[in-house]
């Protein structure tokens, strides 16, 4: 049992097709085919159930994926360790950010790890809701920053905190004098929004608070991070509903309480507990 093995027996695993996995891999259909049987010859149980239509993990490969998946993880951070002659170990983190999730506890988090490792590259990436389970499982990033109802089944998660749902209008405009805002009074605005095809979770809660609330929200523009968000609105283009932490300060925007109060937890995430991970729960 090797590497290359244990990569390919993940691949298979995940797109449930010899072809896909084959290609994937950058290797030949019968090859990862041999090298499949010759992982079960070698641990002694079937993995996979193989017929003329379709490709299913078996129990005991279901409950070997995991493992496999870790041993790659720990080898592939090993090597990046080796190759950066980090002195503790632990040569990057990769931390995967929803948007929204751009919270100051993020950045004292961040900071109390590179206190931590002073020597660990950090690295930030945006990732859209649909890409956290394959971005953490595949080893694209290492953790996730994530709002909980966007989180897929199967992943660990540990709250950061919580952030109430506030309204972001342009400075001067006629609901700053309703403060606290309901949903009611957000009808007949043009609202701002996450862009549907990156954070669809999140835009269909909201649209189902809005129907509750008895309107259909006019979207006025989309965005992809919170920062267009507060530009949008700081130029007029429409009113902001989102998570805001309390005391956030934008030129040219004012942040409006909203009631009833509801709160998103924000969420740490991850699939390998690797030693970067490990650490990074640790100050949690």
């Amino acid at each position: 049992m090797n590497l290359k093995t244990l990569t390919a027996f993940i691949a298979l695993a995940e797109e449930l097709h010899f072809g896909r996995a084959a290609q994937r891999c950058g290797i030949s259909q019968p090859a990862i085919s041999r090298l499949l049987s010759e992982l079960e010859a070698d641990i002694g149980v079937k993995l996979l159930h193989r017929t003329s239509r379709e490709v299913s993990l078996t129990s005991a490969g279901r409950g070997f994926l995991d493992s496999a998946r870790k041993a790659v993880a720990y080898a592939d951070m090993a090597v990046r360790a080796a190759q950066a002659g980090a002195v503790d170990g632990i040569d990057s983190l990769t931390v995967g950010m929803v948007i929204g999730t751009e919270q100051p506890l993020v950045g004292k988090l961040i900071a109390e790890f590179k206190r931590a490792h002073p020597e660990t590259r950090v690295a930030l990436r945006r990732i859209d809701e649909r890409d956290i389970g394959a971005a953490l499982t595949d080893g694209h990033i290492d953790v996730a920053i994530a709002w909980d109802v966007a989180i897929p089944a199967g992943l660990h998660h540990r709250s950061l905190g919580k952030v109430p749902l506030a309204v972001m209008v342009q400075s001067g405009h006629e609901l700053e004098k309703k403060e606290p805002v309901t949903w009611a009074d957000l009808a007949g605005y043009p609202i701002i929004l996450p862009d549907r095809d990156r954070q669809p979770i999140i835009y269909d809660h909201y649209k189902r608070y809005t129907a509750e609330a008895g309107f259909e929200p006019q979207i006025a523009v989309d965005v992809s991070t919170m920062a267009d968000a507060l530009a949008m609105v700081a130029g007029g283009v429409g009113v902001g509903n989102a998570p805001v932490v309390p005391g956030l300060r934008y030129p040219g925007v004012s942040i409006l309480r909203q009631e009833p109060l509801f709160e998103f937890s924000y969420e740490l995430v991850w699939a390998h507990a690797i030693p970067a991970v490990e650490s990074l729960l640790n100050l949690c």
